[in-house]
């Protein structure tokens, strides 16, 4: 069964749940999600598996192999699915997959969704850097469209805000695009800039996916789909640590004391 917990898709990964409902006590030195839709590299463990246990062994997911136009009429049939299991006696089983929760079908479906719009059009945070806004520390930018195999004109409507960040487009008219790519134009970008949305130390220390972020876009006639917009990877640091800036300049930050109180005499 695939399945993803609550930290897997940062990872870029998930979960592949074996459920030994044999008599039979094994262990297992690899395993590998096989399907037309996408396969896994063989990925390296050492689990021991008994009768009647069930166990969920992580695997990278590696893009989908989009099949016809990408969507769930032209899908592979999971019902091919299987997970290679190499065992350490050197011998290897291929077993049945079941995707209870179409967790294998959402990411095919996602993923080819994802490869579609950047086919047409590359969505883009360009030079992030620390600004002030309010008296406070803030990152700002661009959010940049860059035309590729599209012709029409191309929107971005909207963009979520996320546990430790809030998403303001300061130009954008009230109920308007962020920023539109005007058919014959070939780049546009429109200035952004994100606040910090909650400095409380378990929103902090516990965000899982702190720089994601779902902008919903328009390939053209109302053609709306969501699409996940990422810094990049060297502004990540950067924008967490002006974010919490903010929180201290805000006085919105509590410190702890050995002992679990707050105060401002805590060494925790």
């Amino acid at each position: 069964m695939p399945t993803q917990n609550r930290v897997d898709p940062a990872k870029g990964q998930f979960q592949v749940k074996i459920i030994n409902r044999t008599d039979e006590r094994f262990t297992v030195v690899g395993v590998q999600f096989v399907w037309e839709g996408y396969t896994t590299e063989l990925t390296e463990r050492h689990d021991i598996v008994v009768s009647g246990q069930r166990i969920d062994l992580p695997v990278k997911f590696p893009g989908a192999n989009c099949v016809g136009d990408g969507t769930i009429a032209t899908m592979p049939d999971l019902a091919d699915a299987t997970a290679r299991l190499v065992l350490d006696d050197g011998t290897e089983r291929t077993v049945p997959v079941f995707d209870v929760d179409h967790l294998a079908r959402r990411l095919y479906l996602e993923d080819c969704e994802r490869q579609r719009i950047e086919s047409l059009v590359a969505v883009e945070w360009v030079g992030l850097h620390p600004a002030e806004f309010d008296g406070r520390p803030v990152t700002a930018g661009e959010l940049r469209l860059t035309r590729r195999a599209s012709s029409a004109a191309v929107s971005v409507l909207s963009v979520s805000n996320n546990v430790l960040f809030v998403f303001e487009a300061p130009d954008a008219p009230s109920g308007g695009a962020v920023v539109t790519l005007a058919e014959g134009v070939d780049e546009a970008s429109a200035p952004i800039r994100f606040i910090e949305s909650r400095c409380d130390p378990h929103a902090i220390s516990e965000a899982s996916q702190p720089f994601k972020f779902i902008a919903q876009i328009d390939l053209g006639g109302g053609d709306v789909h969501p699409y996940i917009v990422v810094p990049p990877v060297d502004a990540q640091v950067p924008m967490r640590q002006t974010m919490e800036a903010a929180c201290i300049e805000l006085g919105e930050v509590e410190f702890f004391g050995r002992d679990g109180m707050t105060g401002e005499d805590g060494d925790g």
